[in-house]
């Protein structure tokens, strides 16, 4: 394509018109009645702006925070979030240095996105999206996002845009791909609702009657991963909860094989020139294609490196645990010691101070008190035994405490400690 001022056109006669800081399809930007866009249309007029600030959509830390650190956004990369919506996902790519593409179906997602980049003083080049056909060169991206899309298409869309995907990717690309709920735990919870009578209801924790018109498709790990080989896209496939976290399903389907089955979250990263076997990580497969660091602030950290126990970050500074929460953190060589920062509001402590115990994979590192709730920084020696690499990091308190039971506030959470920095030296 070529420039004509700010639009972009074709000799073959398509044309971008920058307009909104977008570029808009030209047909549809004049209305065109052509055939081939009314279905896209008429798609498209369900994802509004309203639709976009209500609670319809999934601005969760732990699914916008997973997909940014598997994208690896970083200065010199280039980045495709098809079907970008409001733009969260790809502004915070844009932040961390990589060069962000846009692409959606609907114009009120492009034109918050286009805000949210202003807001953010970042940039991010918009695009218009036909449904079918992606107007960019071949090998360009080192990661695609498709993130809380495929369950919104058919699979001849969605092999179609696959097919798509192998053909934009840079030859070390990945796309990353979430799609929630899944196939089989919806299929599960309406047998489960039936025998009880009504009386276990997990499925309307699942599906929202207000826009479950918009859902096409739920897929499971078989759909998805036939719909990639056709493709010539090999795929690394996993599940986890997010929805049922705290019911005794995601308890009872612990087990890798059953949770994978049975989660209502449905994780991808597929690679179009390497097939992957023997993983280090089989419980965590991600964890064999993200950077996880020797040092984690626990305020900004990705929530990949979070494996449980910890409520969401606060102030850009630090995480609550639960009674016993754990993250992955990387062992370097020789390693010396390990510092924590963290610090607790029990109110009790005075009385009793909390008993704090810190595990690197199965070796204990150390059992310590904090009596006063400042801030602490420890540090301890590292057992020998401890292995080298991506190790679990576990702490276990003696006891939680509820603040709105205290009278501090109205937070319902139970809180062990408050973590902010882990280092390992």
């Amino acid at each position: 394509m070529r420039w004509s001022g700010k639009d972009l056109f074709c000799n073959c006669g398509y044309y971008f018109i920058w307009y909104n800081n977008f570029f808009n399809i030209k047909d549809k930007l004049e209305g065109d009645n052509n055939d081939n866009n009314k279905e896209t249309n008429n798609y498209a007029k369900f994802y509004t702006k309203e639709y976009y600030q209500s609670s319809l959509y999934d601005y969760t830390s732990f699914r916008l925070n997973r997909i940014v650190s598997l994208a690896r956004p970083k200065m010199g990369s280039t980045i495709l979030d098809l079907g970008c919506g409001p733009g969260e996902i790809a502004v915070r790519c844009a932040r961390l240095g990589a060069n962000v593409f846009g692409i959606d179906v609907s114009k009120d997602a492009l034109k918050l996105s286009a805000e949210r980049s202003l807001n953010e003083n970042v940039q991010i080049h918009l695009f218009e999206f036909d449904g079918r056909s992606v107007p960019f060169k071949s090998s360009t991206f080192n990661s695609i996002v498709i993130a809380d899309v495929i369950e919104h298409i058919d699979d001849e869309t969605l092999e179609r845009l696959m097919i798509e995907c192998s053909r934009l990717l840079a030859p070390d690309g990945r796309v990353i791909i979430h799609s929630s709920p899944t196939k089989n735990i919806i299929e599960l919870s309406k047998i489960i609702k039936k025998l009880s009578y009504n009386r276990l209801d997990f499925y309307s924790r699942l599906v929202n009657p207000d826009y479950e018109f918009l859902h096409v498709r739920y897929h499971s790990q078989d759909s998805l991963r036939r719909i990639l080989k056709r493709s010539s896209l090999h795929p690394v496939i996993w599940g986890d909860f997010q929805y049922l976290q705290d019911s005794p399903l995601s308890s009872i389907f612990n087990l890798r094989i059953l949770r994978d089955m049975f989660s209502d979250q449905l994780w991808c990263l597929a690679f179009k020139d390497k097939e992957f076997t023997g993983f280090k990580y089989k419980d965590k497969p991600y964890l064999n294609f993200i950077d996880v660091p020797s040092e984690i602030n626990l305020g900004k950290s990705s929530e990949s490196f979070i494996n449980r126990g910890f409520h969401n970050a606060e102030a850009d500074s630090f995480r609550w645990t639960e009674k016993a929460a754990s993250l992955f953190i990387n062992v370097p060589e020789d390693p010396e010691k390990i510092q924590i920062e963290l610090s607790t509001s029990n109110p009790d402590t005075s009385i009793k101070p909390v008993q704090v115990s810190l595990f690197l994979g199965k070796e204990k590192v150390s059992e310590f008190y904090l009596a006063d709730g400042e801030f602490n920084a420890y540090s301890f020696k590292i057992p020998e035994r401890v292995k080298k690499g991506i190790t679990e990091l576990k702490i276990e308190v003696d006891r939680t405490f509820v603040p709105k039971d205290c009278g501090m506030n109205d937070d319902p959470r139970e809180l062990g400690v408050a973590v902010y920095n882990i280092k390992i030296l």
